[in-house]
C-alpha cells in the first residue's frame, strides 16, 4: 500500500483538475481543464490513476454521515440532543434537507461519481498504445466498480437520483436535469458492476484495490436489495468458488476485533474498502475514531487530543449482543467497564475500559473502528485522522447474501413485499454459511434459520458499520413505500439513556430510562438538500426514464 499512498495526492490533482470544485450535485467540470490530456501515458501512471476512487472524495460520507444514517437512525447508537449538529436529526428521523450531514452526504457521493467519470471519459482517449489493454481495462473495471458503489448508496438513501456520465454535456442545462426512476438506477449500477467484473483483474483486493470477485461480491447484493435471489446465488457463488477471500479469525489467522485495526488492512476478508492515511493531513484520514472513541478520559484512548465520544451503544443494540450470547462481536463492537483491550496502548500493558464509561448516557463506548494512539499504529495515526480503512463490503456479506438468497428462493415472497420475517429454511448450503458466520462469532450451529434469524444475524456482524440501516429498509420488499414490518421492528428499540452515571467505585447504580420512536414511512428515505433543490427544481419534479 505505499505505492498506493505515493500516488494519492497526484491522482487527487488530476482528478479535481478533471471534475473541477464545483458542489453542484454532478462537479461541474472547468472547461479549461487540459492536464488530463498529459496523463495516463504509462502503465505506472494508469494504474494509480484509479487511487482517489478509494479515499478523499468519500470523506464527507465517510464518519459521522456514514454513523448517522448506518446506525444512529437504525437504532444502533444513541446521542444527547446538542451533541452535534450532524447526528442529532438522525437520532428521531427529524433530518431536513438543511441538515449537514445530508448535504455532505449527497456532495461525497456525487463527488465520488464524478472522479469515476472523469476516470472513464479521459483515460481511454488519452491513454497510448504502449499500456498493455489489461492495465486500461482494470483502471476502467476500477472506475465502473467506484461509481456503482456511490450510486447504490445514492439510490438506497434519496430514492430517484440523476445518473450522471458525461458531465461535459450538461454544463448549459445543470438547473434542469431530472432525477431517474430507482429502477432505472438499479440497472445502471448492475452494468457497471457487470462491465468491472469482466475486466478487472482477477484475486488483487488485498492490495486494496477492487478486484473482478469484488465486483461480483457488489453485484450479488445489489440483486439481493432487488430480491433477484436467483441472481444473488448465482453471483456469491462466484466469490465463495473464487478462493479470493476468507474470514480472518476462521480461514485465517486473527480475531474479529482484528479486522478493524490499521494492521489488518486489506485483509483476506476485505472485499471492497477505502483507504485512509493519516499523513495527508484532515480529509485524508479515516476521521471516525475522533468521533466515536471514548472522550471522558481526557483523551486518552487516542492520544492525539480527539476522542469526542458523540455515540454510545444502544440498549437495544447491547441486549442484542447478550441475548444472542455474542461476546466476541460484541468485544470488538462496544467496551463495557471493567473490559480488556491488549491493541490499546500496548506500551503501558493495554487498556481497562474505564468502570466509570458512560458515553451518551449507555455505561459503555464505541470500539470497532477504534485503534488507538499513534504509537499502537506503528505512527499511522494522527488527530481526526487514522490510516485504518473503512469496510465498504467484507466477506462475512458474501456468506449471509447466499443465505439469505437460498430463503428468498424457497419463501418467494413475490413483487412488492419483503420475505416474511417467520420464513425458515434448513437447506444445507444455506446453513452452512450462515453457520460458518456464527462460528467465527463462537455461536452454536443452527439447524434452521429464520429471515428475523438472519436479519439479527446481519445486525450484530455488521453493527456499527453504518449497514444496518438499509437491511432495515429493505425488509418490506424492494423500492417499497411503506415499512409496517421495519416500523415495528424500530418502534421497540429502547433508545434511551441513563438516570446518574452512577457512583463509584463499581458505577452500577443507575437506571435504565426508555426511549421509543417510531419513524413514518416518510423517513426511509432522505431528503435531496435544499442548496441543490434550489440550483436545481427538477430534483424535486417526477423522474425520467434513463435512456441505455
Amino acid at each position: 500500500m505505499k505505492k498506493h499512498i505515493k500516488y494519492l495526492i497526484g491522482a487527487a490533482v488530476i482528478g479535481v483538475a478533471a471534475t473541477g470544485c464545483k458542489k453542484d450535485f454532478f462537479n461541474r467540470p472547468p472547461e479549461n481543464a487540459s492536464t488530463v490530456g498529459t496523463y495516463y501515458q504509462t502503465t505506472d501512471e494508469v494504474q494509480s490513476s484509479t487511487n482517489i476512487l478509494y479515499a478523499a472524495p468519500w470523506f464527507g460520507f465517510n464518519g459521522k454521515a456514514f454513523l448517522a444514517i448506518g446506525d444512529l437512525q437504525s437504532g444502533n447508537a444513541r446521542c444527547y440532543s446538542g451533541t452535534d449538529g450532524e447526528f442529532d436529526p438522525f437520532a428521531n428521523f427529524s433530518e431536513g434537507n438543511a441538515t449537514q450531514a445530508v448535504q455532505s452526504t449527497w456532495n461525497s457521493l456525487f463527488t465520488v461519481v464524478a472522479q469515476a467519470n472523469a476516470l472513464l471519459n479521459n483515460l481511454p482517449t488519452a491513454v497510448p498504445a504502449s499500456v498493455p489493454t489489461p492495465v486500461v481495462n482494470n483502471a476502467l473495471g476500477e472506475g465502473h466498480l467506484m461509481r456503482a458503489a456511490a450510486y447504490f448508496y445514492l439510490v438506497r438513501l434519496f430514492g430517484n437520483v440523476p445518473i450522471i456520465t458525461d458531465p461535459t454535456t450538461q454544463v448549459n442545462s445543470f438547473q434542469t436535469i431530472p432525477t431517474n426512476y430507482v429502477t432505472d438506477v438499479y440497472t445502471f449500477i448492475i452494468n457497471d458492476l457487470k462491465f468491472a467484473e469482466a475486466n478487472c483483474t482477477k484475486n488483487v483486493a488485498s492490495t486494496g484495490h477492487v478486484s473482478s470477485g469484488s465486483a461480483s461480491a457488489l453485484l450479488a447484493k445489489v440483486y439481493l436489495y432487488e430480491q433477484d435471489y436467483a441472481d444473488a446465488k448465482t453471483e456469491a457463488e462466484k466469490v465463495i468458488n473464487s478462493g479470493e477471500f476468507g474470514l480472518i479469525g476462521l480461514d485465517f489467522g486473527g480475531t474479529y476485533t482484528n479486522l478493524f485495526e490499521t494492521a489488518y488492512n486489506n485483509n483476506k476478508e476485505s472485499i471492497i474498502a477505502l483507504q485512509w492515511t493519516s499523513n495527508g493531513g484532515y480529509g485524508f484520514g479515516n476521521q471516525i475514531q475522533s468521533v466515536i472513541a471514548d472522550g471522558e478520559n481526557g483523551n486518552y484512548l487516542t492520544g492525539t487530543s480527539d476522542g469526542y465520544g458523540e455515540l454510545g451503544p444502544t440498549w437495544d443494540l447491547q441486549d442484542a449482543f447478550k441475548n444472542a450470547g455474542d461476546s466476541i462481536r460484541r468485544h470488538g463492537c462496544i467496551m463495557l467497564p471493567g473490559e480488556y483491550y491488549a491493541e490499546l496502548h500496548k506500551a503501558t500493558g493495554g487498556y481497562t475500559t474505564p468502570l466509570a464509561v458512560d458515553e451518551q448516557g449507555t455505561h459503555a463506548g464505541m470500539k470497532k473502528y477504534v485503534v488507538g494512539t499513534p504509537a499502537d499504529n506503528n505512527g499511522a495515526s494522527a488527530t481526526q485522522a487514522t490510516s485504518n480503512n473503512t469496510y465498504i463490503m467484507r466477506y462475512a456479506d458474501v456468506y449471509l447474501i447466499e443465505s439469505e438468497a437460498i430463503l428468498g428462493l424457497s419463501a418467494n415472497p413475490g413483487a412488492g413485499h419483503g420475505i416474511d420475517t417467520n420464513a425458515t429454511t434448513s437447506d444445507a448450503t444455506a446453513l452452512k454459511y450462515f453457520n460458518l458466520v456464527r462460528q467465527r462469532a463462537g455461536l452454536a450451529a443452527r439447524t434452521s434459520f429464520s429471515y428475523r434469524d438472519l436479519i439479527k444475524e446481519r445486525r450484530l456482524e455488521f453493527a456499527i458499520e453504518g449497514e444496518y440501516w438499509y437491511d432495515l429498509q429493505r425488509l418490506d420488499g424492494f423500492n417499497a413505500t411503506t415499512h409496517p414490518v421495519a416500523r415495528t421492528i424500530i418502534s421497540k428499540q429502547n433508545r434511551g439513556d441513563s438516570s446518574g452515571a452512577g457512583t463509584a467505585p463499581n458505577y452500577t447504580d443507575y437506571t435504565r430510562n426508555t426511549l421509543y420512536i417510531t419513524p413514518s414511512d416518510g423517513a426511509f428515505l432522505i431528503p435531496i438538500p435544499a442548496t441543490d433543490v434550489s440550483a436545481d427544481p427538477n430534483l424535486l419534479k417526477s423522474p425520467v426514464h434513463y435512456k441505455f
